[in-house]
């Protein structure tokens, strides 16, 4: 089993929809989750508010064609509410009767403005993950794009507490630094950067400092290990999948196999069409999933660590979060 802790595919869902397509997982990508593997995941709506009009507008229409989606694909999807919902995928291991687990994630707020009760909303629609940023500055926090000096605002704390409250995954990838330790220093719940590298091997922003690392660590979160390319090195040479399991080990090293897994942020969701979707090597999309559990035998791992990093790991801190005191 595998469980991709980060993938856009509300974002190209959306996309099918405007051009009247439906039922998108049955007809785009079932086939191809089979071929690799995958059990389910984190999918998010993401947007870019820089590059559309009215943000809020075009979020609501999104979070609607999501929830049309899962109407059609009620048969393939089970959206994951609670650590008990994870034994679905146990369950469904035949092909026949396979369901995915799905979180439903929210990767940045902007298209909520400076609402906070849309947070409660979100939650009663099955939302249990959200970033407060993807890169831009909002009301409530600011991303990897924006003024270095600004963090979370007074509405992003109160949102912190709110997510808290209720118990949804609060993910810090494409914050920024000071967002960041707002955030470690306002949530009082585990965290996670549910796709991020480590920037000691990458000196991407979007990766995470040793300081970073080893915060979430101690606060109970986790790391997810991004497969997009210029996240895994600079190197054009070492953008492969075994680059990729060195950022895991340089990681689990600080922190502990337990606390690491997989945001692989695949560019196929999210890449418009006519465009080249751009890949790792070894790990190009995710009917490669099956490559990673190849390449963690190769290093020697056995089946139960594989099986850590793979999936159990997040579904651990998935009851870390919904079961916290």
């Amino acid at each position: 089993m595998f469980f991709d802790m980060h993938a856009d595919v509300w974002t190209d869902n959306f996309w099918e929809y405007k051009k009247g397509n439906k039922d998108v997982i049955r007809n785009k990508y079932k086939e191809r989750f089979l071929k690799g593997g995958l059990s389910g995941g984190i999918f998010v709506i993401y947007l870019n508010a820089n590059e559309v009009e009215n943000p809020e507008e075009y979020f609501f229409a999104d979070l609607r064609a999501m929830t049309e989606e899962l109407h059609y694909a009620r048969d393939l999807i089970k959206i994951i509410k609670e650590p008990s919902d994870f034994k679905m995928m146990e369950k469904s291991l035949d092909e026949k009767n396979k369901k995915f687990g799905v979180v439903l994630g929210i990767e940045g707020l902007p298209g909520i403005g400076n609402k906070l009760d849309y947070l409660y909303l979100l939650y009663q629609l099955g939302v249990r993950h959200i970033g407060m940023t993807w890169n831009e500055t909002n009301a409530f926090a600011t991303g990897q794009s924006g003024d270095k000096n600004r963090g979370l605002t007074p509405l992003g704390i109160d949102a912190v507490k709110i997510i808290n409250e209720l118990g949804i995954l609060l993910d810090v990838s494409h914050a920024n630094d000071k967002t960041f330790w707002n955030i470690v220093k306002h949530s009082k719940k585990p965290f996670f950067a549910s796709h991020s590298n480590a920037r000691s091997l990458c000196p991407a922003m979007r990766n995470l400092t040793d300081d970073q690392i080893l915060c979430i660590g101690e606060h109970g979160g986790m790391v997810g290990m991004n497969s997009y390319h210029n996240f895994v090195s600079q190197n054009e040479s070492e953008k492969n999948l075994e680059m990729l399991l060195n950022h895991l080990e340089y990681v689990a090293n600080k922190i502990g196999l337990d606390k690491v897994g997989f945001g692989l942020d695949f560019a196929e969701y999210y890449t418009p069409e006519g465009e080249e979707v751009s890949g790792l090597s070894g790990l190009h999309d995710v009917t490669e999933l099956r490559n990673v559990e190849k390449a963690l035998k190769n290093r020697g791992y056995s089946l139960n660590e594989i099986e850590m990093v793979t999936y159990k790991n997040f579904i651990d801190f998935f009851g870390r979060v919904r079961n916290f005191k």
